[in-house]
């Protein structure tokens, strides 16, 4: 049995087992390289590539929905402090935890941040009086 008479009884069938019993052994054996991981990779990017984009635009909106409440609750606080409108120390304690919340966020992320920390050294200030006051 020649060459050729093997060549002309390959068809697709025993090529397609072929590969697949090559990429398994290559997968198995102690060398570092996993031919299934990489193909079952870029097969599993190529269908979720829409899902995966969708994903980042959800988690964009999230973020940026966080920021925007944690902003609004110092601003809103502080407005209702400078309008003499007085909290409970719960309500100063959820407050004072947001602005540090929110100023972690602005430093790990290296975000401009405004207004929001004018208002956030009034409270601290405001805070403190009420403290030693003993308003709290």
């Amino acid at each position: 049995m020649g060459l050729n008479e093997i060549l002309s009884k390959l068809n697709l069938g025993y090529v397609t087992a072929g590969i697949v019993i090559l990429l398994s052994l290559i997968q198995i054996s102690p060398l570092k390289l996993n031919p299934w991981d990489k193909l079952l990779g870029w097969f599993g990017k190529k269908l979720n590539g829409a899902t995966e984009k969708r994903l980042e635009t959800v988690e964009k909106q999230i973020r940026d929905m966080w920021i925007n409440n944690h902003r609004q609750t110092v601003l809103t606080f502080a407005r209702e402090c400078r309008a003499d409108i007085e909290h409970s120390s719960d309500e100063w304690t959820n407050v004072l935890n947001v602005a540090e919340e929110y100023e972690k966020y602005v430093i790990e992320n290296k975000i401009t941040n405004g207004i929001i920390t004018q208002d956030t050294v009034y409270l601290r200030k405001l805070y403190q009086e009420l403290s030693r006051e003993h308003k709290l």
